[in-house]
């Protein structure tokens, strides 16, 4: 058994599939960005060579509640240099609580902050033709108030053009992105809406309790499309970047949970010895 640094933890992934506690507030946004270079790296190694893959980053609004005091995250932008550059954490600055007179109540106010997150594009190398854009969702995405609508917008330009579309959800939170012909509660969901196919699209939803399922990414027309290996990749990448060392098993994890669901996690992370 390898365990991870300062620490007597088992380094792997405890979870078949999707780890809930990488989406917590502290973690997801560098969760996010680390998980779209891996992809990136994977469909670079993958793609034949009239392909270009590249990152691109997308600023956005997003409006939040605050953490629990004293603690507020603050979510530095990303910059990717190399597949094998180290990623820094995010920042956590101390906030006092609020000082209140007499007969006041103590609050606190959501923030308005603007969201730096990473995508991916393939466009044909001869005619720089846009061919597939790939998503990776986020909380912002999902709820209501200017992030989902700037995402919405995007997704329904793309739905207006060729472009397939490949949309990974691993967040839990907010609702997710319409789909009619689907009505489960299956937490995290995978999109392939090819450009031909409209307004058909492949859903493909899934559970904790479940690994991640190999996605497709659609290419030009007589070109296989390659399957990218989501499962292992995230899994490569707690490991990695010994994200073990930075999540609290002891606790249930940020976000919506089915009864069923907390009753597995807990039972599973106590046969691994991860929660007493």
């Amino acid at each position: 058994m390898v365990l991870a640094r300062n620490a007597e933890i088992p380094l792997d992934n405890p979870f078949p599939g999707m780890n809930p506690y990488l989406e917590s507030a502290r973690l997801w946004t560098e969760v996010h960005n680390c998980l779209v270079a891996s992809i990136h790296s994977y469909l670079r190694r993958t793609l034949p060579f009239r392909y270009w893959v590249i990152m691109e980053e997308r600023a956005g609004i997003g409006i939040y509640p605050p953490p629990e005091p004293p603690y507020r995250y603050i979510k530095p932008d990303l910059g990717i240099t190399g597949t094998s550059g180290r990623r820094q954490p995010a920042t956590v600055a101390a906030v006092a609580p609020p000082e209140t007179d007499a007969g006041a109540m103590a609050v606190l106010l959501p923030f308005r902050e603007t969201v730096s997150e990473w995508y991916i594009t393939i466009s044909d190398r001869n005619s720089d033709e846009l061919v597939t854009i790939l998503e990776l969702l986020s909380p912002s995405n999902k709820r209501s108030g200017e992030g989902r609508i700037q995402y919405e917008d995007k997704r329904n330009s793309i739905f207006e053009s060729s472009t397939h579309l490949v949309e990974v959800d691993l967040v839990r939170q907010g609702q997710p992105m319409p789909a009619q012909g689907y009505d489960g509660d299956a937490p995290y969901r995978l999109l392939v809406s090819r450009g031909p196919s409209r307004p058909a699209a492949a859903l493909y939803p899934f559970g904790l309790q479940s690994p991640i399922p190999d996605v497709a990414v659609p290419l030009l027309a007589g070109d296989a499309e390659p399957k990218i290996p989501l499962n292992e990749l995230l899994h490569n990448l707690y490991r990695d970047d010994y994200y073990a060392n930075y999540v609290d098993y002891g606790a249930d994890p940020e976000g919506p949970l089915s009864d069923d669901d907390r009753a597995w996690l807990d039972r599973m992370l106590r046969e691994q010895g991860l929660r007493r």
